[in-house]
């Protein structure tokens, strides 16, 4: 069962369902039109990780967002904003980049709400509403923070996923400084892990490692502890007891957790 940290409470506890089968989660990102701020980009990647491990709990996701320039009030489905202005295609784009599954546009709360997620500054006014309350630590650019954007990604031949995988390394509840030359170490490692991949696609299937499967799927469950569960599969790819077939298996099953399209250049 997932368990996050309950910004209400202080303390990480199992998120539970008022709809049986059901994770309704509600994400506060940008009020106003305007590019898209990494703390922004913060706050749907955890939204992104939140519903992976639900449905890997076989539970159905429903997932809103604010629409930019609107703001989300009073409890109730309420109707969908469509977020087809400059403002929501450039955070569509944005999210598409980093394999964030796009939430329904919606100004008002969903009544039950499961999960209400926001920055940590500034709070969220999800706070009344969400059952668990979650928030996304700073995001701290040393360089200029309006540049760090996913076109500069592209423009400096960075593939966008290793912002993800940037913000992956630190817990989302830790502050992160990230600067060109953090990401370009991280564009590396993706770069690494996706190359060690496709060469283990060339060897005979085997079984996934059930141990380091294990670890990491508790290492999601436990407050989303992505560091921890980087660090097992850095640990995974250099193991040379397992056999390269079951480090492509579990490498590629995992890859549905963290979203990181590690066999990308497989078949390349």
């Amino acid at each position: 069962m997932l368990r996050l940290y309950h910004h209400g409470t202080g303390q990480a506890t199992p998120v539970r369902q008022a709809r049986r089968g059901e994770l309704r989660t509600y994400t506060v990102g940008p009020a106003e039109g305007g590019p898209v701020r990494l703390q922004d980009l913060r706050c749907y990647l955890l939204s992104d990780l939140i519903r992976r491990v639900a449905e890997r709990h076989r539970l159905q996701v429903t997932a809103w967002q604010n629409a930019p320039g609107g703001s989300a009030d009073a409890a109730g489905d309420g109707g969908s904003a469509p977020g087809t202005g400059r403002a929501g295609q450039s955070l569509r784009a944005a999210c598409d980049a980093l394999n964030i599954y796009p939430a329904e546009f919606s100004a008002r709360f969903p009544d039950p709400l499961d999960v209400g997620i926001g920055p940590a500054r500034g709070g969220t006014p999800a706070t009344q509403w969400a059952h668990h309350l979650v928030h996304a630590a700073d995001v701290l650019p040393s360089d200029d923070p309006a540049a760090v954007t996913v076109p500069h990604l592209v423009a400096r031949g960075i593939d966008p996923l290793a912002l993800r995988l940037a913000l992956l390394q630190a817990h989302y509840r830790q502050p992160v400084t990230l600067t060109w030359d953090a990401l370009a170490v991280a564009d590396e490692s993706l770069r690494w892990w996706r190359k060690r991949v496709a060469d283990w696609a060339h060897s005979p299937s085997k079984p996934m490692s059930a141990q380091h499967v294990a670890q990491i799927t508790a290492a999601f469950d436990d407050d989303l502890d992505t560091p921890v569960a980087l660090g097992t599969l850095q640990v995974l790819a250099e193991d040379g007891a397992v056999a390269p077939g079951a480090k492509f298996e579990t490498f590629a099953y995992l890859d549905r957790l963290l979203g990181l399209d590690l066999a990308r250049e497989v078949g390349r």
